[in-house]
């Protein structure tokens, strides 16, 4: 069965290109995705091709390295952020399908000016400023889990599709659907396992990231997750900023996402003008406010909670019902 990134960007097996694997992060990151079933063939730092990083050969660029391995469709870029729209822009121009940007720190103009360019090529960017994606089928791109043995312990296949603006959160809400005897507090307003061993689990954890200008959205991955067969709800973390969750309940009202929602929606409190720890969770208008997405998200029936550890007990009552 096809992971996420079918249904992100047509790629039915990933062949994955490594940008900055020589460096520090891009080494110890591709040891980890590579153990837990990623396909790296490839690894791209200018000036050093010809070298090899744990028997991974590296290029200098991306059409280096798709001229020796025509099969390459993924990259995932450890980047320093001044170097992401050049980096993204090689690896498009070489015929890439689906590309992670990692970077935090990605100047907002290069964004914007990155989006512009995706518009006109054949390919889809997570990012920047994510942690990444990871799919239960067994492969992760970018630092989700910590190490290979951890998250092949925590995230196990199900039922759950996640999305999260914050990448704490994305490995929080999809470790803890996997976790058996989740405590938490329960319909009769008790405290105890929300479930017994029999756990939802987990389809596949997308992080779209922080920033303002982000490659795939939250609606974006929630039309992933609508044609997934393997996924039956989705949860999500959101906040103040964007219009990311206005768009989401907008597709659930004229009928384009069906798939039960649960979203926690942070930022209750965030004034106009400050962030909330992402740049792209700044208020700039009425529609970016915490009311104003909560009201549009009842409006279109999704189920808003306003506590994190909400979410597990509100998608078992989903699920349930």
């Amino acid at each position: 069965m096809p992971g996420i990134v079918k249904y992100l960007a047509g790629v039915d097996t990933p062949e994955t290109l490594v940008f900055g694997i020589t460096g520090r992060q891009g080494k110890s990151k591709s040891r980890l995705m590579n153990k837990f079933g990623t396909h790296i063939i490839a690894g791209c730092t200018p000036g050093k091709g010809g070298q090899e990083v744990d028997g991974v050969p590296v290029f200098n660029s991306a059409a280096e390295a798709v001229e020796t391995f025509p099969q390459l469709n993924t990259a995932v870029f450890f980047v320093p952020a001044g170097a992401v729209k050049k980096a993204a822009m090689d690896a498009m121009d070489a015929g890439l399908k689906f590309l992670v940007l990692t970077a935090d720190g990605v100047p907002s103009h290069d964004e914007i000016l990155l989006k512009e360019y995706a518009s006109t090529k054949d390919s889809v960017y997570l990012g920047p400023n994510t942690v990444g994606l990871l799919d239960t089928e067994g492969y992760l791109f970018g630092l989700i889990g910590g190490s290979a043995t951890w998250a092949k312990k925590n995230y196990k296949p199900g039922k759950v599709g996640v999305i999260s603006r914050s990448g704490g959160l994305s490995q929080l809400l999809g470790a803890f659907h996997c976790r058996p005897n989740l405590p938490g507090i329960r319909e009769d307003g008790s405290y105890g396992p929300l479930w017994g061993e029999d756990y939802p689990g987990l389809s596949a954890v997308v992080c779209v990231g922080g920033d303002p200008v982000p490659g795939i959205s939250m609606l974006d991955a929630a039309k992933a997750f609508e044609k997934d067969p393997r996924t039956e709800i989705i949860a999500a973390y959101g906040e103040t900023g964007t219009t990311q969750e206005n768009d989401l309940a907008a597709a659930v009202i004229d009928g384009r996402i069906t798939k039960p929602i649960v979203i926690f929606l942070g930022g209750k409190f965030t004034k106009a003008g400050v962030a909330q720890s992402h740049a792209g969770a700044m208020i700039r208008n009425n529609s970016e406010t915490w009311e104003a997405k909560n009201r549009a998200l009842l409006n279109a029936g999704i189920t808003v909670v306003e506590r994190p550890d909400a979410v597990f007990g509100a998608v078992r009552d989903r699920l349930k019902s």
